[in-house]
């Protein structure tokens, strides 16, 4: 009977000692009734009886980025493994289990995440629950999705150097933009005209603005991107900044007086600067050979008349006496304020004074000549005639000039014909009547001979 036992019986008497027989006996008995106990059923978990509980599902992301945006929508896909009915879907988020989900009888299930926030930040995992008969039993977890939210970046602030209320063309202003500090650095920044194109982008944080005409007039914004992750994240715009863009004023007329561009030296000169239109506010410059006059300056007497309220858009240069220092190439300008900034004009065309000193001996008033020359010819006939009276002491009779022989006689009047035949050519006279009478004295004075 020993020699037809088989199995574990044989293995465990052939390993107990010989000398314990009635040991081997009870073990020969005890060992076929605890075979045949029952098991007694207790909750277990999936980790206890990885042979036992469901094979984990697979969750994916839809669309799958390493950053997102508020506002954009994500899907996760929750699916199962196998043929068993599903009973229920379990998001889990950093561990915590989220409400479940029926599964309505399907093996692929969605979480949709849509509008997503900053607050959804986290890894998310699912599972599954069977329905068997012992019961429902859960999954596995799935494999961790990690999905990271980041908020737009603040704004960063946009500023122009120089800064003017208006630009002229041919001026290049800087527009640098500057990102406020934060956890990560900007990796990069765009400018762009408002309703326009993208004007750079790049890592610099400046970008010059060459301004070529009225058309490069417009707003501007800049903005920067971070890059957290694979994905780079926008930030919010900066404010806008508005360049203006104006052209130069007109080219006023200059004019001079006396208009013949030419003037003797001591006379007055006067040079007159006119804007166009007859509404602004002007500031006017006069230059001398390129250089502007300043009045006051060494070598002129200049009075600078500015816009009076009969004249707004005149200027006038005044020099009270000309001189040599004054001759050359005189031109005009102005400046004109526009929005608060004094926009120069372009020049006036060029006009050479002359200085001539040559006419100045007879360039002098009549009003000075006349007097003087007067009193030279009274001086020498007065001369002539106290010369004459010390020669001869005796008055000449003049009867003999008359054409009646005694006083009363005739028309008491000269003879001019017998005057004209006494006097020689080279003789001064002077008629000279005498008090209380209408007889005339003639009084010749030889003239000096030629040597």
């Amino acid at each position: 009977m020993r020699e037809a036992e088989t199995g574990p019986v044989t293995e465990l008497r052939t390993q107990l000692p010989p000398q314990s027989d009635r040991l081997r006996m009870a073990l020969t008995l005890l060992l076929p009734v605890l075979a045949c106990l029952p098991t007694v059923p207790r909750l277990v978990s999936p980790a206890e009886f990885p042979d036992v509980a469901p094979r984990a599902p697979a969750l994916s992301a839809n669309p799958h980025r390493p950053a997102y945006l508020p506002g954009e929508s994500l899907n996760l896909t929750c699916s199962v493994p196998g043929g068993d009915q599903v009973v229920q879907f379990q998001l889990w988020k950093d561990g915590e289990a989220q409400p479940p989900t029926d599964s309505r009888g399907q093996r692929v299930h969605s979480f949709p995440l849509a509008q997503l926030r900053v607050q959804d930040t986290g890894t998310y995992t699912c599972l599954y629950c069977l329905r068997q008969s012992k019961g429902q039993r859960q999954s596995w977890r799935s494999n961790p999705i990690s999905v990271s939210v980041y908020d737009h970046p603040t704004a960063p602030s946009l500023s122009v150097s120089p800064r003017h209320p208006v630009y002229l063309p041919g001026e290049a202003v800087t527009l640098p933009c500057m990102a406020p500090p934060g956890a990560h650095p900007a990796a990069g920044f765009q400018f762009s005209r408002v309703g326009g194109r993208n004007l750079s982008s790049g890592s610099n944080d400046t970008h010059t603005l060459s301004i070529t005409g009225l058309a490069d007039a417009g707003s501007f914004t800049c903005l920067y991107w971070i890059c957290p992750s694979r994905r780079c994240i926008q930030s919010w715009e900066s404010r806008p900044i508005s360049i203006n863009v104006t052209d130069l004023p007109s080219q006023p007329l200059l004019s001079i007086d006396p208009p013949s561009e030419a003037v003797s030296e001591g006379l007055p000169l006067l040079i007159s600067c006119m804007a166009p239109g007859d509404t602004g506010d002007w500031r006017f410059q006069f230059y001398k050979d390129g250089d502007e006059l300043v009045p006051g300056n060494v070598g002129f007497e200049i009075s600078t008349t500015e816009p009076g309220a009969s004249s707004v858009n005149v200027s006038v240069l005044r020099i009270p006496r000309a001189s040599l220092n004054n001759t050359g190439e005189f031109t005009c300008g102005y400046e004109e304020n526009v929005s608060g900034r004094w926009v120069p004009s372009r020049r006036s065309r060029a006009v050479n004074i002359t200085v001539n000193i040559a006419a100045t001996a007879w360039a002098q008033p009549r009003n000075k000549l006349l007097p003087c020359g007067i009193l030279v010819v009274l001086g020498m006939a007065l001369a002539a005639l106290v010369c004459y009276c010390r020669r001869n002491k005796r008055v000449p009779e003049p009867l003999q000039y008359l054409r009646g022989s005694e006083p009363g006689e005739g028309d008491g009047g000269l003879d001019p014909r017998r005057c004209r035949e006494e006097l020689k050519p080279n003789s001064v006279r002077v008629e000279l009547p005498e008090e209380g009478s209408d007889v005339y004295t003639l009084l010749t004075f030889p003239s000096s001979a030629p040597p």
